[in-house]
């Protein structure tokens, strides 16, 4: 039987928890209990981190070629995220018979993505354990400032711990992510904001404009900030919303860079 999102996270949240040692999930002491070898190798730019079965044995095979410039936080996510692969019961019994989860020729495009989408909530839940991220955020500001102090403390990455943020619906807002280009990469709301504006996760219309996105990013570098805010109409970055219209709210805008991998604005209303 499948596991669904809710069960998967049910269950990183109860490993996370029982392995968190001063707010940091071990996951070395994960991976030893359940007799996993961690590998690091070069292997170019083929993959992150992969799950592999071989000889009746789980290797997790980290790529340093990806990963050594990686802040903590990004490689703390990818041990989490093939964990993930085998503690889903599913993408662990699929290695155990010889079908890879990396490569095309084993899975369709769409049961790749589900695949993936899994083992990044399992990663999210199992770093940052739900009811403890709830009860922490509590005390902190419930936007951006409050995110980074709990990305310290769990030695998440940004990108992770703000997604988590956001998914776990503690505010109506939305996550938008670009690339180094400054080319659009996704979205993502909170069930709240789809709430207050219609606005569903399988349909936004997004709106970067990169001039804009620059000039916040050459203002963050200027003054030496870790990220810079403002208010900000939800027309700014919504196509579908009309300027100065009803539905033109008003939120926090806060964009923060993420070096080679572009950027994120979380607006929060």
């Amino acid at each position: 039987m499948n596991q669904s999102l809710t069960d998967i996270a049910e269950l990183a949240e109860d490993i996370g928890a029982s392995f968190l040692y001063d707010n940091r999930v071990d996951l070395i002491k994960i991976a030893e209990s359940e007799g996993i070898k961690i590998i690091e190798g070069n292997y170019g730019n083929h993959f992150l981190g992969q799950l592999v079965y071989f000889s009746a044995k789980f290797y997790i095979i980290l790529n340093k070629d990806l990963l050594s410039e990686c802040e903590s936080g990004r490689v703390r996510f990818t041990i989490a995220h093939e964990l993930g692969h085998y503690f889903i019961d599913e993408h662990r019994n699929k290695l155990k018979n010889g079908i890879s989860l990396s490569f095309k020729e084993d899975l369709e495009n769409s049961e790749r993505k589900k695949v993936e989408t899994a083992a990044n909530h399992f990663a999210a839940n199992l770093l940052m354990p739900q009811s403890h991220f709830l009860e922490q955020i509590t005390k902190l500001d419930s936007c951006l400032l409050g995110i980074l102090i709990l990305k310290m403390k769990y030695d998440t990455s940004i990108e992770s711990t703000i997604n988590h943020f956001v998914n776990l619906d503690i505010s109506a807002s939305l996550v938008i992510k670009w690339k180094s280009n400054y080319a659009y990469h996704y979205a993502w709301p909170s069930k709240k904001f789809t709430e207050i504006t219609g606005i569903t996760k399988m349909n936004i219309p997004i709106r970067i404009d990169a001039n804009y996105v620059k000039n916040k990013v050459m203002s963050i570098d200027d003054l030496g900030l870790d990220y810079i805010e403002s208010a900000t109409p939800i027309s700014r970055w919504i196509s579908t919303v009309m300027q100065h219209t009803k539905n033109d709210i008003v939120g926090l805008e806060q964009i923060i860079k993420l070096g080679d991998f572009g950027g994120i604005a979380l607006l929060t209303f």
